[in-house]
């Protein structure tokens, strides 16, 4: 099975290279031309320095591969309704480096890191509007924030203004101020104008999906990079009680006068009211300017030396103490490529890419327009059970690569979107609709000529339909079988079950003790049957006991000892092999206790009830590798039937003319 993994990876990740057409070998039906061959070969070998050997070997290999293909494709798989969804899916994701503009995506990365190597602070004035609204809607908002404009270039205080007039809520707290940010961290066309505006000045209106803007840019600086810290948290909520108040305020003189006792940092974290990072020392994940509240993110960035510990610094969650880990610059933008593609995909600017391309593919294709056939559907009631049919007239609205699009065409996508109309707003909404329309007509064409525009494409898509289609059948005839196939793995084990034996082993059970107060303890209560009278009434009520003898498990000692501390002690009792646990590796084996091994003050020992022979192993013990070996025998029994049914012929002269001599 692993052989085959391989071969797929390979496979899916081939380039080809069309070079030679003569037939290097026939599987069954089908020719592999030595292009074909070569086109996998060569992404991931050296032709110059391959030998016979290796050829020969990768040849089988690949040979087997065709053979299975073969096979699932006479049994039809590739007409399953699962198949083609899946192939669908893998199609649509490698499809989209290709429907995009290359040299816009390019530009969108040189672009971002140029952004990502400043922070720039700046302020705003929102005035809503939405996306959808009517000409004459926008212009009164757009004419509004333009005059709120002029009152601040004329003198007026930007935050005065903003307090008063911006319909961004938290404007009347901060005055419309932002703080810092970087890329990414505004919709695009909001980071665009803050980065474009001189720092002092304040931008044109501009628009997002949120309404009107401007900006005020206040101040630029380099990117401080990024860091990673631990923190300490004490909650205490910007509504708390006077009373919540309080337990927040002794529970931090508390933790810092365990700070000026010489408690470590990694020592008081547990006490962290933030659960989630306490689990890990109090980390939080690396962040960057404008990621995390002000004070909090000012205070991360002023620590200077790893390991540096900030003073209590409250936030809206409730104070913080704050432990350096690590502080890292801006990578290159090699470096930093990948993850900027990566961000651009997930963000508005991407359409940018895909309006290009579209300019493009209208340019290649003739397309014209005759937007005047658009008048109809202005006034109609979509409101009042309209349908495509209602369309009566026919006229053509655009033109692509000579085919019409009309009315009636758009009248049906309209239908087939079901998008709620609003009759107030039909204008507006009509002429959005009829842009995506045409958009999406450019994609699907461009689209649909993948394979035949792009040779790697095609090559690509064809690869990933046999790798599908083998993964389906190695998973009916070998993996899924040899799992589901209860009575033939049981037949197959009593076949081969000398070949799964136990070494030496011990039942044990090994005991880890936080110190060795706490291993006294732990051999005391092992060393009796009557250990029950070692208990005091408060650890006998735990266990629920009656009077009387009682000889104590290990997990009646871990519950008794981990009372007062959970971590008094850790139990794992089983039966184990050499390379199973450390200390039994160490220790000699004999019945009883071991020896105390120290490491950090924890003490670890063990009680080795019995030392067992070597035996095989039942099924269900060496199930994962019978498994395992029945799935390698099910493939090669496999193979020789598809042998016998799909005869391979190699043109040796061919072969011998691409390895070197």
């Amino acid at each position: 099975m692993n052989g085959i993994l391989a071969f797929l990876a390979l496979v899916l990740m081939s380039t080809p290279q069309k070079t030679n057409n003569e037939v290097l070998l026939t599987v069954g039906p089908e020719e592999v031309t030595v292009s074909d061959f070569q086109s996998v070969f060569q992404k991931n070998n050296n032709l110059d320095d391959v030998t016979e050997e290796e050829m020969n070997e990768y040849l089988d290999l690949f040979v087997k591969f065709k053979m299975k293909v073969l096979d699932a494709e006479e049994m039809q798989l590739d007409t399953a309704k699962s198949f083609q969804k899946e192939l669908a899916g893998y199609r649509k994701q490698l499809a989209r480096p290709y429907l995009t503009d290359k040299q816009a995506e390019e530009s969108l990365v040189t672009e971002a890191y140029h952004r990502m190597t400043q922070e720039v602070r700046a302020s705003h004035i929102l005035l809503s509007v939405d996306e959808n609204a009517l000409p004459k809607d926008t212009l009164v908002v757009y004419n509004k924030i333009n005059s709120l404009r002029s009152k601040i270039v004329n003198g007026e205080d930007f935050e005065s203004v903003a307090k008063k007039y911006s319909e961004d809520p938290s404007a009347k707290s901060n005055g419309g101020d932002l703080g810092y940010f970087s890329a990414f961290r505004m919709v695009y066309p909001f980071e665009t104008a803050a980065f474009n505006t001189k720092v002092g000045t304040v931008s044109k209106p501009f628009r997002t999906r949120f309404g009107y803007h401007i900006v005020k840019t206040t101040d630029k600086r380099a990117s401080r990079g990024e860091v990673k810290v631990a923190h300490i948290m004490i909650e205490q909520k910007s509504n708390a009680t006077e009373q919540e108040i309080k337990i927040a305020s002794d529970k931090l003189d508390q933790l810092l006068d365990f700070f000026e006792k010489g408690k470590s940092f990694n020592e008081l974290v547990r006490y962290s009211d933030d659960k989630g990072s306490s689990k890990q020392g109090g980390e939080l994940p690396w962040f960057g300017t404008g990621q995390m509240v002000t004070e909090f993110e000012e205070a991360a960035f002023r620590l200077e030396n790893i390991g540096d510990i900030s003073q209590p610094v409250k936030t809206i969650y409730g104070w913080h103490i704050i432990k350096l880990i690590d502080k890292k610059d801006l990578p290159t933008l090699e470096e930093a490529k990948e993850d900027i593609e990566r961000k651009i995909k997930r963000d508005s600017r991407a359409s940018k890419g895909r309006k290009v391309l579209i300019k493009n593919i209208k340019s290649e294709n003739n397309f014209r327009e005759y937007k005047s056939s658009l008048t109809p559907f202005y006034s109609i009631d979509f409101e009042n059970n309209w349908t495509a049919e209602d369309m009566s007239t026919n006229e053509v609205l655009f033109t692509l690569k000579r085919q019409k699009y009309t009315q009636s065409d758009f009248a049906q996508y309209i239908e087939s979107n079901k998008t709620p109309i609003d009759q107030t707003k039909i204008i507006s909404t009509i002429n959005q609709m009829y842009q995506d329309w045409i958009e999406k007509t450019c994609i699907n064409l461009e689209d649909s000529r993948l394979e035949e525009k792009y040779p790697k494409f095609s090559a690509l898509m064809q690869e990933y339909r046999d790798g599908i289609l083998l993964f389906d059948l190695m998973d009916q005839k070998v993996w899924g079988k040899a799992v589901k196939d209860t009575v033939g793995l049981k037949q197959y084990y009593e076949l081969t079950k000398e070949n799964y034996q136990w070494s030496d082993r011990v039942d044990a059970t090994v005991f880890t003790c936080l110190n060795e107060k706490v291993a006294n303890r732990v051999r005391k209560l092992l060393s009796t049957s009557s250990n029950v009278r070692l208990l005091s009434s408060k650890e006998l009520s735990l266990l629920s006991l009656g009077k009387g003898e009682y000889t104590l498990s290990a997990e009646d000692i871990k519950i008794v000892l981990n009372i007062d501390n959970p971590l008094n002690l850790q139990i794992e009792s089983a039966k184990f092999s050499r390379g199973d646990n450390q200390h039994l590796d160490t220790s000699f084996w004999k019945e009883g206790l071991t020896n105390n091994q120290i490491s950090d003050s924890v003490v670890t020992f063990a009680n080795i009830y019995k030392i067992l022979d070597p035996s095989v192993k039942t099924l269900d013990e060496a199930k994962g590798q019978v498994i395992s070996n029945y799935q390698n025998y099910l493939e090669a029994y496999w193979i020789k039937e598809l042998q016998d049914r799909y005869p391979v012929f190699i043109n040796q002269d061919v072969l011998n003319s691409i390895i070197p001599q």
